[in-house]
């Protein structure tokens, strides 16, 4: 098992990026795995946690999955095991462009302007369109998601996403962890590549 720190996970993600084959950049938070469990306050419904968990278990080599240090503690000790979350797999470091936006705007700009902006996308996001566009770009397409409905949403926000499938190069996950949710099925169904940006442009409304 490795744990790539930050300056290596951007490394490698914008050698991903830079080579233009599909790949998928997704952030695990720890309520993804607290929500699996049925005794949670906020337990997912059962067809929501069966898509988290094959997000968790999916083991191609350009699938990126990214954790923070506490998790990886947990996966270590092999905690996680039993849910596809295994020492087996190199993870990288969670929420890379928040790290950037927070600590390094210029490193942060610099790939959102070259990489982001100069593609093809489409956004999930749970903000209005006005303001995704005024952070990624006009060129964008929205899929807009009400956060109280993510999980009424799912098959319709995919449904909506596949129309785009052969005239994009990447879906941009602001999403929270409905983005695990969808990414197996995209993966698996569709030609684009799969980039979480965690909260940045939560981050970015909030400096405005």
């Amino acid at each position: 098992m490795s744990f790539l720190n930050v300056t290596q996970s951007v490394i490698n993600l914008t050698k991903a990026m830079q080579s233009k084959d599909k790949f998928s950049y997704i952030n695990i938070p720890k309520s993804s795995i607290v929500g699996l469990s049925r005794n949670s306050d906020n337990a997912f419904p059962n067809f929501f946690a069966k898509n988290i968990l094959a997000s968790f278990k999916m083991n191609d080599k350009k699938v990126m999955k990214a954790t923070s240090h506490t998790l990886m503690s947990d996966i270590e000790a092999g905690k996680h095991y039993k849910i596809g979350l295994n020492r087996n797999v190199e993870y990288y470091y969670s929420n890379v462009f928040e790290y950037y936006y927070l600590n390094n705007r210029d490193v942060y700009n610099t790939m959102l302007d070259f990489f982001v902006k100069n593609s093809k996308t489409v956004t999930i996001s749970f903000h209005d369109k006005k303001l995704v566009q005024k952070h990624i770009g006009y060129n964008t397409h929205v899929i807009n998601v009400p956060y109280g409905n993510q999980y009424d949403k799912l098959d319709s926000v995919y449904a909506q996403l596949s129309e785009f499938d052969g005239g994009i190069d990447m879906v941009i996950m602001d999403c929270g962890v409905m983005g695990l949710a969808l990414m197996p099925k995209i993966w698996e169904n569709m030609n684009m590549s799969i980039l979480d940006l965690g909260k940045t442009i939560n981050l970015f409304k909030t400096s405005t």
